[in-house]
């Protein structure tokens, strides 16, 4: 280790400014109907102060990891948990359902400030499959925080009462995550390997990513891939409650069953990666996911009505799901370790990209007619085939972590 860094950063500090960001999403979505109802504004409005944290999330991805590359890692963290904190305090005394909308903006950037920044870290001190294994172990928590949030809302407005005590919750966990990134994030990006901060300059680094195959091919199938995901996200509730008749009770069991799943694979990730690399995992990973949403859409469109068995739907999500756990660590690592000549740019795009992505697909189910499996499936399958064409097609553009000699990395200089 480098003279510079005096110390490594700490796991759990990482797990913590990286993963309950993420809490924010969705863990008032019980509540939204009282959140209209309270601030006396539309359905529609109370819906976007969800969107609008999701949009943060990838804008404050996009805009802090070339920052970071000229800047430095932990002044960028320390102050975005400082802002998720003080905007959570913000929306906890809210009046206005716009004014939320635009407080939980600032509310998800301030979290995907914390991701971005926090993978580069990562870039910046580990190396081949222990970086995967940490990425595998940073999948797994970040996408357990949105599988729990409904429940912790749900635990929250049910004992204590009200939709804004959850925003004073998650006041409480930008606290947490200042302490822990204070604690136990040191700075990891030496001054002397910072890069140029001028808006030309970032435009070079990030023209210099987007127009090497060997970064811009991993990040264009992830966007694929998460496109293909975000439909089931957008469509799944309104599909398998209305079609398949189920009831919300057991669609939560369903999608917590599917989520399970995903973070089982991720957890699998982590402790595999270390024999076998990323790229092999990246490949079962994909046919795995590829199989489940092939099967999905055959049992549509061969189901009498176009209406398949719940079973069937659920084992061939669930499928999907755990494919897609272990393909995205595998990715980050392999696209990481690609451009770790410009770590926190690198982790922009690479988490960034895919989020905004899959953001734009959300709708999709709804905007192309009934809400049925069929439609679902079928748009899941154009995504998720084009990802596996591509993922073949683009396929000696990528670097093996293992193999290949690495790019200059700014934590190696000294």
């Amino acid at each position: 280790m480098m003279s510079f860094l005096k110390r490594r950063p700490s796991t759990t500090a990482l797990l913590i400014v990286t993963g309950t960001g993420a809490l924010s999403t969705d863990t008032y979505v019980a509540s939204l109907p009282e959140v209209q109802a309270s601030l006396h504004t539309s359905s529609s409005t109370a819906q976007l102060t969800m969107t609008s944290c999701i949009a943060g999330m990838a804008l404050g991805q996009l805009l802090s990891g070339p920052v970071s590359d000229a800047r430095g890692r932990r002044g960028l963290v320390l102050t975005a948990c400082v802002v998720f904190a003080a905007m959570s305090v913000l929306c906890a005394l809210v009046t206005s359902g716009w004014l939320l909308v635009a407080e939980r903006l600032v509310q998800g950037a301030a979290a995907g400030v914390a991701v971005a920044v926090g993978r580069a870290v990562v870039n910046d001190v580990w190396r081949g499959r222990q970086a995967a294994a940490m990425f595998g172990t940073l999948s797994a928590v970040g996408l357990i925080a949105p599988v729990v949030a409904p429940a912790i809302g749900g635990v929250l407005t049910a004992t204590v009462g009200g939709w804004r005590v959850v925003f004073w919750f998650l006041a409480v966990v930008g606290v947490v995550m200042a302490v822990a990134a204070y604690t136990g994030l040191p700075e990891t990006l030496p001054p002397e390997r910072r890069q140029p901060g001028g808006l030309r300059q970032l435009g070079r680094r990030a023209a210099d990513l987007l127009t090497d195959r060997s970064f811009a091919a991993p990040v264009l199938v992830q966007c694929l891939t998460m496109a293909g995901f975000f439909v089931y996200i957008g469509g799944s509730s309104f599909v398998l409650q209305e079609q398949l008749g189920i009831s919300a009770r057991l669609y939560t069991i369903v999608f917590a069953t599917n989520a399970a799943a995903m973070v089982a694979a991720s957890v699998t990730f982590r402790f595999l990666v270390i024999r076998t690399g990323p790229i092999l995992l990246r490949r079962i990973a994909v046919v795995t996911q590829t199989t489940g949403v092939a099967a999905l859409f055959a049992a549509a469109l061969l189901a009498p009505g176009h209406r398949p068995p719940l079973a069937v739907v659920w084992v061939a999500l669930a499928v999907m799901t755990a494919g897609l756990g272990m393909y995205l660590p595998a990715n980050a690592a392999i696209t990481q370790h690609a451009g770790r000549r410009a770590a926190g740019t690198a982790s922009a795009f690479g988490g960034g990209l895919p989020f905004l992505a899959g953001a734009v697909t959300t709708p999709l189910t709804g905007l192309l007619g009934d809400q049925t499996v069929l439609i679902m499936s079928g748009g899941m399958a154009l995504f998720f085939a084009a990802a596996a064409v591509a993922g073949v097609a683009l396929r000696s553009a990528t670097i093996d972590p293992d193999k290949a000699v690495p790019s200059p990395s700014p934590a190696e200089a000294v």
